[in-house]
């Protein structure tokens, strides 16, 4: 089980990627809420808050992009999909946003990025069901044989 959230190689079929990324949001505040007694205790606790904040956000991140490339390995694609189907929106949902705000002169004015908002929620979440439903290589295919 823990190859699955580890390696980038290999093979991940429908049902196994769907039980995995389960875990992976039940995993997560369990092991955060097992880390706040260690973090109360610290001597450094801002620093030991942000020690564990880091380590599980890089140790999350990494289990879903090793759990998405193999699945993308599953129906035959390039694991490089991830960047457009789960980085670059996490990337501009950080710096792009709509703002609505009232100027002194009494007119409102509209932020820059108006669509990505949208865009950066549904990309994510139709990458998603594509991959938890669409069905893998029935044999093998270039990332190796069925698991």
């Amino acid at each position: 089980m823990l190859e699955g959230y580890l390696m980038l190689s290999g093979r991940i079929r429908r049902w196994r990627f769907f039980v995995y990324g389960l875990a992976l949001y039940i995993i997560a505040p369990v092991l955060i809420l097992l880390a706040i007694p260690a973090i109360d205790n610290a001597r450094y606790p801002r620093a030991a808050t942000f020690i564990v904040v880091v380590v599980l956000v890089v140790s999350w991140y990494w289990a879903n992009m090793a759990l998405v490339v193999k699945r993308l390995h599953d129906l035959n694609k390039t694991g490089w999909h991830y960047v457009w189907m789960f980085l670059t929106p996490s990337l501009l949902s950080g710096g792009l946003s709509f703002e609505l705000s009232l100027r002194s002169d009494g007119h409102w004015s509209v932020g820059y990025g108006v669509g990505y908002g949208l865009v950066v929620a549904i990309v994510p979440f139709l990458a998603s069901l594509y991959l938890t439903f669409a069905r893998g290589s029935d044999g093998p295919n270039d990332y190796g044989y069925p698991p």
